[in-house]
């Protein structure tokens, strides 16, 4: 007989939940101020300003975020990016996931969905250009036989994009799954939960912190059993 065990995880470190939300609360402004700055609602010089501040700010959020890829382990080390057998699996059946409306159902995995740990690289990229580009928006200069101005406002399409997928798969994960996929970003920790013979199943230790327990990531890709 298998019973279902719950496990609290901490996933997601301090460092990498920081840069995370400043990256995010910087690009949304982003996003937002531009859209103002081009309907002419609001104060052209200001917001131009602020624009340029917190895009600054943005850059160094993503090369503090690429900078802790070498100096800190787990999910936060560059090696979870790199999609192995089982994550391949698991991109295949996010892709049918998202393909079926959301009616396939959601696979498990630890840290970086499966889909989507080989975009956020490829994200950050486009971050960085095109924040270099906003530096240098107003020069004469060509990349690839477009201005300065024109590359860094395709870029913002594509950041654009990409946003507006990030924000709707997540609340699809959450919607569909069990890991707590949008808490976990702010607090750390997700929800595992695994099937395990109900003999081997022991009482959690009275303690404080008894509910925070750890689970091996082979246990967690395995789907449970019907």
């Amino acid at each position: 007989m298998q019973q279902e065990t719950i496990r609290y995880v901490l996933v997601w470190s301090g460092w990498v939940r920081l840069t995370h939300g400043l990256i995010a609360a910087g690009v949304l402004f982003l996003l937002a101020s531009a859209w103002a700055l081009q309907q002419g609602v609001v104060d052209p010089d200001f917001w131009r300003d602020w624009h340029m501040i917190v895009g600054q700010l943005v850059l160094v959020a993503v090369v503090g975020r690429v900078i802790l890829m070498f100096l800190l382990p787990g999910t936060a080390n560059w090696r979870a990016f790199l999609p192995d057998k089982a994550q391949w699996v698991g991109m295949k059946q996010m892709a049918l996931f998202y393909l079926s409306f959301a009616r396939f159902p959601l696979p498990n995995w630890y840290g970086h969905n499966p889909f989507w740990r080989v975009i956020y690289p490829l994200f950050w990229v486009v971050l960085l250009v095109c924040a270099i580009t906003g530096l240098f928006y107003n020069a004469p200069y060509q990349f690839l036989g477009m201005s300065m101005f024109g590359l860094h406002g395709g870029l913002a399409s594509l950041i654009l994009g990409f946003t507006l997928a990030h924000l709707l798969a997540v609340v699809l994960h959450d919607l569909k799954g069990k890991g707590a996929s949008i808490s976990g970003i702010i607090s750390g920790y997700r929800y595992f939960h695994v099937d395990t013979p109900a003999a081997s199943v022991k009482p959690p230790p009275a303690t404080g912190k008894a509910s925070i327990t750890h689970v091996s990531i082979a246990s967690i890709q395995k789907p449970p059993k019907p």
